[in-house]
């Protein structure tokens, strides 16, 4: 486990860096994805920001809200930049409230944005898996296979590795061969790769929320991969109706 990441002098803290890193990753991937898809790289900056901005403050500020009596004893507290310091689905929902509205604004194509969206959380969502896997949040089962690391003094299969390799590879696919003139597509084949893989990887996760002997990650996964299995389809069968 690293807490911090030593670097010369400084000793940043893991989650945080990771964090910040998965951000700038994230917003790089949107721009450059964005000019496959026919978008200003300015507009995506614009957009990702903003609507992280107004995630971050809402997620922040819904938390001191819920826990005023702490806050108000100590409120210094309101600035830490801890990690468990935000509520995550209001800080959710305002992103993409402010997203969706910046879009609107510059009259830009919702799909379109989505697609190169798709492959940015592929890329940022990677690099958070390492961050995950030196803070040993994410841990896999026991193993005694040659590439199993040890956590705690037990080999265990890297599941954090595992979920990032495959997400920065299926970044790079999408971004190589998916075809943005088709938008709804991208998402779709994105939605479909990020399922499968946590169908797959999460198999091997240790301490994970069961449905009897089923993970309930697995079973969210499957849902959203036949769910992407249709949508693929759809224009298939249109067409082939369309024929007749």
């Amino acid at each position: 486990m690293f807490p911090v990441i030593p670097i010369g002098p400084l000793s940043l803290p893991t989650a945080p860096f990771t964090a910040l890193l998965a951000i700038w990753l994230g917003l790089g991937a949107l721009a450059r994805t964005g000019r496959e898809a026919d978008l200003d790289p300015d507009h995506l900056w614009n957009f990702g920001l903003l609507a992280l901005g107004a995630g971050f403050i809402v997620a922040r500020l819904w938390h001191v809200v819920q826990f005023w009596a702490i806050y108000s004893m100590e409120w210094t507290l309101i600035f830490s930049p801890r990690p468990g310091a935000f509520a995550f689905w209001p800080g959710a929902v305002a992103a993409v409230v402010a997203g969706y509205a910046y879009l609107i604004w510059k009259r830009l194509e919702p799909a379109r944005v989505g697609a190169a969206l798709a492959v940015a959380l592929l890329v940022a969502g990677g690099v958070l898996e390492v961050g995950a896997f030196l803070t040993s949040t994410t841990i896999g089962t026991p193993s005694d296979l040659p590439w199993a690391l040890s956590v705690f003094g037990v080999t265990r299969h890297p599941v954090a590795l595992y979920r990032m390799a495959a997400m920065l590879g299926l970044a790079g696919l999408i971004f190589w061969r998916g075809d943005f003139k088709q938008p709804g597509r991208v998402v779709s084949w994105s939605l479909l790769g990020y399922a499968l893989i946590r169908l797959l990887a999460d198999g091997f996760l240790a301490d994970a929320a069961t449905i009897g002997d089923i993970r309930v990650s697995q079973l969210i996964a499957l849902a959203v991969a036949l769910g992407s299995v249709l949508l693929l389809a759809r224009p298939a069968v249109e067409k082939n109706a369309d024929a007749g």
